[in-house]
């Protein structure tokens, strides 16, 4: 499969980041989704930045704050309405690969919220169900381009490259059966889905190789719901351990240019999920 995906010149994007199984947030961004393509004549997409799946499984006196809104784990079902999604509206619904579900296609099994999340997640499922996601995982690319400037990946714009066809090339399976923190060694892929933090000539790099101007990225939980670092980069947390008064999401326009991260403004780019608890701010 392709490991690098393309947008058009043109509508309304949509962008997501991390919900690691939150069924609840998914359904509230396919609403916002549907709606965007209703008012723009179907010119919208949507995109997920990865880690779609691997969610907690605690009863709620069980919780702790720092894992934001209560869920239970539903990756499962998540991963199957994305399919379900895609297949209804074609070559509009989009999900990058992230650190957690390249455990599935041969990376490193995370161990976030159980020993073995892959393993977990596998067994619930059972053979057919497992088969699918999968299947689904595989076809997911690295990285997202658009010629409004915007570049999207699931981790920090960490990654060493002077070209795409490096990215195109790239090996999903280069990584052996070593400790998981090797998978930062792992050219380009390792970075992409792990980095959580690029300097800023990193980043810089990272983007003239691509072509872009701005780098989106989740993977790290920002509490606040984003952070703008320098002018390339910004963090967004629109789901996973985030409380939903301030969980946001990104309505980009692809027809439009954006140079640098200041550009995305609060009420306009960045969208809180849950409007009607949304903390009123500035920035």
């Amino acid at each position: 499969m392709a490991r690098v995906l393309r947008l058009p010149d043109h509508g309304r994007l949509i962008v997501c980041t991390d919900l690691q199984g939150c069924l609840q947030d998914y359904d509230r961004i396919v609403e916002i989704f549907e709606q965007a393509r209703e008012e723009s004549g179907g010119h919208a997409h949507v995109l997920f930045t990865g880690d779609l799946v691997h969610g907690p499984h605690l009863e709620v006196d069980e919780w702790p704050d720092f894992l934001g809104e209560y869920y239970r784990d539903q990756s499962g079902e998540v991963v199957e309405a994305f399919a379900a999604l895609r297949d209804t509206y074609p070559g509009h619904v989009h999900a990058l690969l992230g650190n957690h579900e390249h455990g599935h296609i041969g990376g490193p099994h995370t161990a976030k919220f159980a020993y073995d999340e892959v393993e977990l997640l596998e067994s619930r499922l059972g053979p057919a169900r497992t088969l699918h996601l999968r299947q689904v995982l595989r076809s997911l690319p690295l990285v997202a381009l658009a010629p409004c400037g915007a570049v999207f990946t699931h981790g920090a714009p960490a990654a060493t490259i002077d070209s795409l066809a490096e990215i195109e090339a790239a090996d999903l399976d280069a990584y052996g059966e070593d400790s998981p923190l090797d998978i930062l060694a792992v050219p380009v892929i390792g970075p992409i889905l792990w980095a959580r933090s690029a300097s800023p000539e990193a980043a810089r790099r990272f983007l003239g190789a691509v072509g872009g101007s701005i780098s989106i990225f989740g993977h790290d939980v920002i509490p606040r719901g984003f952070e703008r670092i320098g002018d390339e980069q910004i963090v967004v947390s629109t789901s996973f351990g985030v409380f939903d008064a301030n969980k946001v999401y990104l309505d980009l326009d692809l027809g439009g240019h954006y140079r640098t991260v200041h550009e995305l403004r609060v009420g306009h780019e960045i969208l809180p999920l849950y409007p009607d608890k949304a903390h009123h701010r500035r920035g």
